[in-house]
């Protein structure tokens, strides 16, 4: 069943209503309970002082019948419930209303034993009593103590009732005041999104071009553009992948998809860059093949580039080509960035760890596999970038020199290594420590190549 958002929103806003209303009123009442409770305490020490300075005549005196008819003139107040006198040792005097101990709500028991002062002491119990006593004494000679039980439930609980009555007269009144308005101004709301809902269904179908016109100047209306600016977005979107598609791999593809402002057609037509190209490569993949089935091997496979893959695409290369048992990547392209060396080497140390993490569970493990090494090589410099191919069949790569000297690194590259040119150095500015292993002569090149190893 549909709950309609109008009385949602009339429920909502009547609960606020009287949600705000009722913890005010609350603090206020709380409050108020607080400063009577404190009048009557007040009112207690006074009533039990003057009660110990009537008495003590009559109790040096023993006389009963002034000490009950000082301990009846205080009971007859209302708050009352009883009036006492006890001796030094705790034992009951007078009382007024006379009574058992088993009756009195609070038992007798001396609270000033042993005290100095003859400032009144008062005592609440759980059940609503408050006992206040009074030292009464003579030339500081201890004569006993007057007692005072008062009813705090018939000081507080009456009027707090009457406060209680009227905060929920007034939250009555005003639950329906708010239904009426939030009624009244949810039909404002209620309206555009209705619109919304049958856009967002059009777009659901694959209409991206649906739009909805702005009535609002509220958030509903901010939903609103932004609605249609996301179904402008989607629209241009699906164009770019419908004309990009059979152009650029998939992770190219996403690149280009989700910030289409930064790519420039020309791009995907050739165009000169310099970017920081990766060769991987598995060491003792031929050895492998050669003692296991082809369905193991594929699946060896499938695991080394799930891996590699996922490191690189972690630190946003693009995967250009799988050759073999190889993987070309490269930073910089087609979506432009200033790091692109820096982030080449981190995804380089990101692979090895991870291939020494495989490596290690797989050693722990009872299960059978085979162990995994990669050689790195790494180029920072000048390519083409564009589309290579027929009209059948294209694919978008990097074409130059760096190219085939990043191929030429990780030829040297043993299990677990990096290597990486002067070129790639330069632009990391000592934030990777190298080894510098000199001179190499490399195949295809005359001059020799410096060479560094990454430490890691």
């Amino acid at each position: 069943m549909i709950v309609p958002l109008r009385l949602k929103l009339a429920l909502l806003a009547s609960v606020l209503l009287v949600a705000g209303i009722g913890t005010v009123s609350l603090l206020l009442l709380d409050r108020s309970s607080e400063a009577l409770e404190t009048e009557a305490r007040k009112r207690g020490r006074y009533m039990a002082s003057s009660l110990a300075r009537n008495a003590r005549d009559a109790v040096l005196l023993e006389d009963d019948l002034v000490l009950s008819g000082l301990l009846g003139t205080v009971a007859t107040e209302d708050e009352v419930l009883t009036v006492r006198v006890l001796d030094p040792k705790g034992r009951v005097i007078a009382s007024s209303p006379p009574s058992s101990p088993q009756d009195d709500p609070i038992p007798p028991a001396r609270l000033t034993r042993g005290l100095d002062s003859d400032e009144p002491i008062a005592l609440a119990s759980p059940d609503g009593e408050l006992l206040v006593a009074s030292r009464i004494s003579f030339n500081a000679v201890d004569l006993g103590e007057a007692q005072v039980v008062l009813d705090l439930h018939a000081i507080v609980g009456q009027v707090l009732a009457r406060a209680r009555r009227s905060v929920l007269i007034a939250s009555g009144a005003l639950l329906l005041v708010g239904i009426a308005i939030a009624f009244a101004l949810s039909g404002r709301i209620t309206r555009p999104l209705r619109r919304l809902h049958l856009a967002v269904k059009a777009l659901a179908a694959g209409d991206t071009s649906s739009q909805v016109l702005v009535t609002t100047r509220d958030e509903v209306g901010v939903l609103t553009e932004a609605f249609n600016d996301m179904s402008r977005s989607l629209n241009e979107k699906g164009r770019i992948e419908s004309a990009f598609r059979r152009y650029v791999s998939d992770h190219v593809l996403q690149q280009v998809v989700d910030r289409p402002a930064s790519l420039q057609l020309r791009h995907l037509k050739g165009e000169r860059r310099v970017v920081t190209l990766l060769f991987i490569d598995i060491r003792g993949f031929s050895a492998l093949a050669s003692t296991i089935g082809p369905e193991e091997l594929v699946a060896y496979l499938n695991e080394a580039f799930e891996l590699i893959t996922s490191r690189l695409l972690e630190h946003g290369a693009t995967v250009d080509q799988y050759l073999g048992d190889a993987i070309l990547a490269y930073f910089g392209a087609p979506i432009e960035i200033a790091d692109h060396a820096e982030r080449a080497v981190a995804s380089a140390i990101a692979i090895q760890r991870s291939v020494e993490e495989r490596n290690i569970k797989c050693e722990a493990s009872s299960l059978p596999s085979h162990r995994l090494d990669v050689g790195i090589g790494i180029q920072t410099g000048p390519v083409v970038l564009g589309n290579i191919g027929s009209e059948l069949k294209m694919n978008y790569t990097a074409i130059g020199d760096a190219v085939n000297v990043a191929n030429r690194l990780q030829a040297i590259a043993g299990p677990g290594q990096i290597m990486l040119t002067d070129d790639v150095r330069t632009r990391l500015a000592g934030r990777v420590e190298l080894q510098d292993l000199g001179p190499q002569q490399v195949k295809g090149r005359e001059e020799p190549v410096r060479v560094f190893q990454v430490t890691f």
